[in-house]
């Protein structure tokens, strides 16, 4: 019923502000001065950076970590639903039953971490931790069941809970024009979750491309933005299965006069409005070790990003 590592795409997007030092200076033809390295590792990792430096060029710090919190709605097609083994403290006369699911939307809140490391000074390899706490909102409405001759509606609201396991990869570029950089960025990766209102691994691969603008700022800081879009798919398809709880009003089912809880299995397929989404945000670099992100997804879903990162 649910499709919960779409949120994962955009949050992988902030690649983007993670290695904006690269640039080529194209606007002189005197070859820049040397970068001194500042310690021992970074004559290895990014490779290439020390002949980046000794070219004058700055690259991007070996290691990076980041704290996020990411919120997401995104609106949902569910269809086929169909509700079986019923459990109830009052047996109720119906082996399965078909429900239409209206107005469904998902809503999440997550948190976690986004680490790796700067293989070249142009491309990055990443892993990430989420936990996510939401809820799925449906109107669901059931009819033409001969043990409920006036049908029911009932809006629904159920919360779950969770985790995410996320690796990619992502490229840059940038070219400096005067002071300022444009800049390029693709990213692809995959992503498992576990969430306890599905029985299986909800898996998705996801790629995006972004293009912004840098400008360096006094006291070695800087200020980017940038726009993207982003594709999410999903291999496994868009069955869902798992268990849920819902309380029916009185006389909802023939002979029982009271409000009537019920456990039942359930099975569904959910399509997400669109595979594609819209994103753009804005970077504050307050020294080359330290990076504040905002960004927000729009079109297809309503996304917000806060993340904070220390690249070493």
């Amino acid at each position: 019923m649910k499709k919960f590592t779409v949120l994962f795409f955009t949050l992988l997007a902030f690649i983007v502000s993670n290695s904006m030092a690269l640039a080529q200076d194209n606007a002189t033809k005197k070859r820049p001065a040397p970068i001194p390295r500042t310690h021992i590792v970074e004559d290895y990792l990014p490779i290439l950076g020390k002949q980046a430096r000794a070219n004058g060029i700055r690259p991007p710090k070996p290691f990076f970590i980041s704290a996020i919190y990411y919120h997401m709605e995104i609106p949902q097609t569910i269809t086929n639903a169909v509700g079986y083994d019923f459990q109830s403290a009052t047996p109720i006369p119906i082996n399965s039953m078909t429900v239409r699911m209206e107005n469904a939307k998902i809503v999440t809140n997550s948190g976690g971490l986004r680490a790796g490391f700067n293989l070249f000074p142009f491309m990055s390899i990443f892993g990430v931790y989420m936990h996510t706490e939401g809820y799925s909102e449906f109107t669901a409405v059931a009819d033409g069941i001969a043990a409920m001759p006036n049908g029911y509606m009932l809006n629904q609201k159920i919360d779950f809970k969770a985790d995410t396991g996320a690796v990619g990869v992502g490229f840059q570029y940038g070219m400096r024009i005067g002071r300022v950089v444009p800049f390029a960025v693709l990213n692809a990766n995959y992503a498992w979750t576990t969430t306890n209102m599905t029985d299986q691994i909800i898996e998705t691969l996801i790629a995006g491309a972004r293009v912004g603008l840098r400008v360096p700022l006094p006291k070695n800081m800087g200020i980017s933005a940038h726009i993207g879009t982003q594709y999410q798919y999903l291999p496994m398809g868009n069955e869902r299965t798992g268990q849920y709880t819902v309380t029916l009003p009185p006389n909802t089912v023939v002979g029982i006069s009271d409000p009537l809880t019920v456990t039942s299995r359930y099975r569904a397929n959910a399509q997400n409005a669109s595979p594609w989404a819209m994103n753009a945000g804005i970077a504050f670099s307050a020294t080359e070790h330290f990076m504040m992100l905002l960004e927000f997804g729009f079109l297809s879903r309503f996304t917000t990003m806060l993340a904070v990162q220390a690249n070493f």
